[in-house]
């Protein structure tokens, strides 16, 4: 072998493992939980809307972050409001 070519190498090898320490290091989920909450509203969108703020609001008041977007279940004609809708998020809380 060249020398030329143990050092490519020898350069290869110490930067694949600066990397080593870096992917080791990346940000894991420690706790993670669905969270559910149902809306209502005059009309079906304002009820979807409700449900999924709500659910999304739901975790992150209690320190969780959302991962994706929240999902409605479904909708129903209610009573008062006219409809309820329910909606779930699903967060974790990440290490600082």
């Amino acid at each position: 072998m060249s020398i030329s070519l143990k050092a490519s190498a020898l350069a290869a090898a110490v930067g694949l493992a600066m990397l080593v320490p870096s992917v080791a290091s990346a940000a894991e989920p420690k706790d993670c939980k669905h969270f559910r909450a149902v809306g209502s509203g005059i009309t079906q969108s304002v009820a979807e809307l409700m449900a999924t703020q709500g659910a999304i609001n739901l975790a992150e008041n209690r320190g969780y972050t959302v991962q994706g977007e929240a999902k409605l279940e479904g909708c129903k004609a209610a009573g008062t409001f006219g409809n309820e809708c329910a909606a779930t998020s699903y967060a974790c809380k990440l290490p600082h």
